[in-house]
């Protein structure tokens, strides 16, 4: 196995850096609340499963294609590679959104608070959407099968002809007259 940054696309550098990015958004804060002069954050490690987890998703997808165009062989499974790093970034960034969605938000201009997001997570939501949007790209590029799409079946036989139903008979044309 050899890491040659040569090897890799355009998209997979994308989905390779955003990877790098969500990791380390991690590590900045994600959500915090603030009264007057005093404020407090919480990391993406410390604000509840969808938050670490979908982090963790969006670095292993960026690993999977790192290890991928290194040489490292995932034969043998039933969805091929780009199936994979697609489902698990989809997930990691699905995660991330719930997260997200789910922090309570205060917010007064009266007595100077504010309780919400912070912009660790904004970091990690834009990382994993560019992610996603180079893994999908990859993965139509690919041409590998989907894992739900059945192969193709031959087309129907026409019944017998017993029981198809009769053609109609073909009216008689009427005779041609001469034209004077």
């Amino acid at each position: 196995m050899e890491f040659d940054w040569k090897r890799f696309s355009t998209l997979d550098r994308v989905i390779a850096a955003g990877a790098v990015v969500a990791f380390i958004a991690l590590f900045l804060p994600w959500y915090g609340a603030s009264i007057g002069p005093f404020s407090a954050t919480v990391s993406g490690w410390s604000a509840g499963f969808p938050a670490w987890a979908g982090g963790v998703l969006l670095t292993a997808a960026g690993v999977l294609v790192v290890l991928r165009r290194s040489g490292a062989n995932f034969g043998g499974g039933r969805v091929g590679p780009s199936v994979l790093v697609t489902g698990i970034a989809a997930l990691g960034l699905l995660l991330v959104v719930i997260r997200w969605l789910s922090f309570p938000t205060v917010h007064s201009a009266g007595f100077n608070y504010n309780v919400g997001a912070r912009y660790g997570i904004f970091i990690a939501l834009i990382a994993g959407i560019a992610e996603v949007a180079a893994a999908v790209m990859t993965l139509r590029a690919s041409g590998e099968p989907m894992p739900w799409a059945q192969a193709q079946q031959p087309a129907a036989e026409p019944p017998p002809a017993e029981h198809q139903p009769a053609e109609p008979e073909p009216e008689p044309e009427a005779p041609a007259v001469p034209e004077e």
